[in-house]
């Protein structure tokens, strides 16, 4: 068992490095594209796409052509139909094995201005739109890992940080906590392009741990 435990964890640490490297790469790519974006469905669409570009490129290492990127995907987690399912902003499928494996990007505009305060904008981040869908099952239920995509148009990474920290904080006093944290937001760093991460475990409602990576990059003009 601590053998295969073993294996396990490597293969999941190489997929969330290659996870981060292909948005990194897609982001440097798009960086100047993002800014005139103007919803999530635009941010998302770019950066699958250029995740997509990296993919094809010849001079992209060859193992990532074994990753296929999807882009505002459907799921239906309670038996969802048509257009009432749920959607996954972008997700990276592992292919060439079985179970498929996949590593679910979810990303929210960070946001202070006069159609989306600081409180509206935790609210869609940390809510039933958020880090709630991971917790409460709906998305990527078989995953151990996934990321909160931060695009942030106002303030900066820190400013934000310390917004989602002092609601998991305020959470944890509550008779029953909303986002089962295990762990506490710390500061994390997955690759080098992505120095200043977080991230934070909570139980979900199935009782499986799930490690949240909290992912900010910078949309501003």
């Amino acid at each position: 068992m601590t053998a295969l435990a073993t294996d396990w964890n490597e293969y999941l640490v190489v997929f969330r490095e290659d996870a981060h490297q292909l948005l990194a790469w897609s982001y440097a790519d798009t960086r100047l594209r993002l800014t005139e974006a103007k919803d999530e469905y635009e941010i998302t669409g770019l950066l699958a796409d250029g995740m997509d570009a990296r993919i094809n490129s010849p001079l992209t290492p060859e193992r990532f052509t074994f990753y296929a990127i999807h882009n505002e995907k459907p799921t239906s987690p309670a038996g969802q139909l048509g257009k009432g399912r749920l959607k996954l902003d972008i997700q990276i499928e592992l292919c060439g094995a079985r179970p498929k494996s996949y590593f679910t990007f979810e990303a929210k505009r960070l946001r202070d201005d006069s159609s989306s305060s600081v409180s509206d904008t935790m609210r869609h981040y940390l809510g039933d739109e958020g880090i709630l869908r991971f917790v409460r099952g709906y998305y990527a239920p078989d995953s151990l890992e996934a990321v909160m995509l931060g695009c942030i148009q106002a303030h900066d990474a820190e400013f934000w940080f310390t917004q989602v920290s002092n609601a998991f904080d305020s959470d944890e006093a509550n008779e029953e906590p909303l986002f089962a944290l295990i762990e506490r937001l710390r500061r994390i760093n997955v690759i080098s392009d992505f120095p200043d991460e977080r991230v934070s475990v909570h139980a979900r409602v199935s009782g499986v741990e799930i490690r949240i990576f909290h992912l900010y990059i910078d949309c501003r003009v």
